[in-house]
């Protein structure tokens, strides 16, 4: 159960942190089509 609990724990601390990549690169390509355009 512990193991279980862990894994867990590291997986949401894994969709975060890809989330919040993706957001990152998603609002750094919307900023560069602004300043392009």
């Amino acid at each position: 159960m512990t193991n279980l609990y862990i894994s867990n724990e590291i997986m949401e601390a894994s969709i975060i942190s890809s989330t919040l990549i993706l957001l990152g690169l998603v609002l750094g390509f919307a900023l560069l089509k602004i300043q392009g355009e």
